[in-house]
Parts: C-alpha cells; structure tokens; sequence
C-alpha cells in the first residue's frame, strides 16, 4: 500500500455521503468508535466502567474498534458512528477533503505514545535503505510521522522514486512480520511498540517525544460528526464529560491501567505481561488538551506529503463542553 492507496481512500471518502440516514444519526443511539491502542485508554475505561452509559441515560451505547485513524474517519463520514476518537493525521487529511467542517474536534485525549522500532541490526536511519517498513494504515498519524522522518533523513520511499518500501499493517500483526524479516522497521503506537521491543528484542530507535517541543504531541483527539454535535450537544457534551473524567483519572488511579489492558486483550485477543503494559503505559501522557499548534504542524507535515491540499483547519476546532483556543494563524497551511 502506498501514498497512491492513501489518496484512494481519500477519493473514496470524500464520495460517501454525509447522511446515509440522518444527522443526528440514530434515535435514541450514540455509536463510539475507538482503536484498542493505549493512547485510547480514557474512551475505553469510560466505555468499560459504564461511566458515559450512566452520563446518557436512555440512551442506548453502540460501539466499534478500529485498526487505525483513517477507518474512525471514514465511519465518521459515512455516520457510521457519531463520535470518534483519532490520531490528528486522518482528521486534518479528512478535514481539508471536505468543505463544511464536517467534524468538530472536542477535547485532546493523549499525547505520546508512539516509537519507530526497528530490528536489532538498524544502527542508523541509514540502515534502513532498501528495505520495507510498516505503519498502522497509510495516512495514519504514524505513517506521516514516518515519512517525514524518512524524508529529513534523505531516505525516498518507492513512490516518490526511492527504495524505502512503506507498507501498512495492523499494529497487532507488526512482530510476527519483524520476525520473519518481512519489515525491518515499524512507526508503532502503543502498547505494540514495547511489545515488539520486550518480546522480539527490538530496538526502540526513535520515542516521537523527542521529536516534539517539550515532549508534546497529540496523538488521540475525541471527535464527533458536526451535525450530529448539532443536533444533539447535551448527549455530546455527556460523552465529553466522561472522557474528561476519565482522562483525569488516568494520571492517577492504578486501576485504569489495569481496566484498559483486559479490554485491549478482550478487543484483540492479545494479552501484555505486566512488565510491557507498565512500561507501555510510561510512555502515554492523557490530556484533554487538545495541542492545536501541533495539529497545525501536522496538517503541514500531511500537506508536505502531497496527502492533502491546502485548508484551513480552524473549523475543526468546536465550542463545545469548555471553550477550545483557536488554532493558530499558522493553521492556514
């Protein structure tokens, strides 16, 4: 799959109607979609604790997971679900393919979380000529991390004329492929970037933090489809809430590591020993600080890319729960 595959998924989203049934989307039902990745964790500990079921009283609580950004973006626009939760890279390269503001950003969730591993062999970025690596899915957050990584240090991947094969792959699957030899490097979130790491032996060549100023960056953003926001704020803001809560509750209360960890291995079938889910764990700073001047850089990076065109992506920001501050001037990419 390449930058050709992005833009196909782009193509194809920006076909599918914004009202397959109707935008408040489905009485009486608030359908959630998330990633069972630990930059997720407060969406799934609200979700597993029953906290947004009691927030919506009434209301009946449909969810679904997703193996990357992209899909939670592509649900969002075809009202499969109403609310979302998604790395920044899908949401600005949907974003910017619409007019209309079809999606309205509430609240930060995480920030971090996210590693290029690479297999025990790669000292350098140079080492990586010639070979294949893999993201999530093309036009994900980590697959435009990674090529922009790539790029500043002067390796081409093969649809621009290069060598670096890019191909994309559920997270879950990435070490049993770095086991083979089949991928000598992968841009991973977490919890699979220290599983391959602790399990594989591999080697953590780049934490994204350092990368970032002050070690910040989002990598999960709550999100909603703007006319179901619209017609229905008090459900949204309920949800907002809860999320908020558990976020909070995140940085302090053992036990949501504990919840989110049994649900990442209901969810995957895929269970962690305690040594990788702590140390996965480390790594993820949840915040409901959403960072819009590093979604406006992203935007750039995707743009830098040929992922997405020019927009402004002041209209993702919404008033919703608590006023958001608007992204910088700089957004205007």
């Amino acid at each position: 799959m390449d930058r050709r595959a992005f833009l196909g998924f782009a193509l194809a989203a920006a076909a599918t109607p914004l009202s397959c049934t109707r935008p408040s989307g489905v009485p009486g039902t608030v359908r959630i979609g998330f990633l069972a990745n630990v930059t997720h964790a407060p969406m799934i500990v609200a979700l597993a604790s029953g906290a947004i079921a009691r927030a919506l009283p009434g209301v009946t609580v449909e969810t679904r997971t997703f193996r990357a950004g992209p899909r939670v973006c592509e649900a969002l626009l075809g009202n499969a679900i109403d609310i979302g939760v998604s790395g920044p890279g899908p949401l600005v390269a949907t974003h910017a393919r619409h007019t209309g503001d079809p999606f309205a950003l509430l609240s930060g969730v995480a920030s971090g979380g996210a590693s290029l591993i690479t297999l025990p062999w790669v000292k350098s970025a140079h080492d990586l000529a010639g070979t294949r690596v893999s993201t999530p899915q093309i036009g994900s957050t980590q697959d435009i991390s990674l090529r922009k990584w790539l790029a500043r240090n002067g390796l081409v991947t093969k649809e621009r004329g290069g060598d670096v094969v890019v191909d994309a792959m559920a997270s879950s699957n990435v070490m049993e492929q770095m086991r083979r030899g089949r991928i000598a490097a992968a841009w991973l979130p977490e919890p699979w970037a220290t599983r391959v790491v602790v399990d594989l032996g591999a080697t953590r060549m780049l934490d994204e933090r350092e990368l970032w100023s002050e070690r910040r960056f989002p990598t999960a953003l709550l999100v909603a489809r703007r006319p179901f926001l619209d017609a229905r704020r008090r459900d949204v803001d309920a949800v907002v809430v809860a999320v908020q809560q558990a976020i909070a509750r995140a940085t302090r209360d053992p036990s949501t590591k504990v919840t989110t960890f049994a649900e990442i291995k209901r969810l995957t079938g895929k269970g962690l020993p305690p040594g990788v889910a702590d140390a996965a764990w480390s790594r993820v700073d949840f915040a409901a600080d959403p960072m819009p001047a590093a979604i406006a850089e992203i935007a750039r990076d995707a743009f830098d890319l040929g992922y997405v065109p020019r927009a402004d992506v002041n209209g993702l920001v919404a008033q919703s729960v608590q006023p958001m501050p608007k992204l910088p001037s700089s957004a205007v990419f």
